[in-house]
């Protein structure tokens, strides 16, 4: 539990290390993450799975809020792990990032 909270409450600063700095955004956010996890917002939402290299993952996207709650099925297929939390920052490229797995995800159903 204590190893999800940190994840959930700190951030990498730099992509080649891997130390863990804390981040305030994250953290007044915690409380977000029951909010969508519950469905309690139903506009402006995507929902889906996709295939990554550490396997299937996924994702709640809120776009107004630009917030993404990322989930790990269980092997059970009815329970998740929670993975991560976070408001997407910085440029619309963080943004499209989402939004593209989401269209990779249709097109790999189809």
């Amino acid at each position: 539990m204590e190893t999800l909270f940190n994840h959930l409450t700190t951030k990498k600063e730099y992509a080649d290390k891997p130390a863990r700095v804390f981040d305030r955004g994250r953290s007044v956010r915690l409380h977000w993450v029951r909010h969508h996890l519950e469905v309690r917002k139903k506009e402006n939402m995507l929902h889906f799975t996709v295939k990554e290299p550490e396997g299937f993952r996924t994702y709640i996207y809120d776009r107004d809020e630009e917030y993404v709650v990322v989930l790990e099925p269980l092997r059970n297929g009815i329970s998740y792990y929670l993975l991560s939390a976070y408001k997407l920052e910085g440029k619309d490229a963080q943004r499209n990032k989402i939004e593209r797995k989401y269209k990779r995800r249709w097109s790999e159903t189809l």
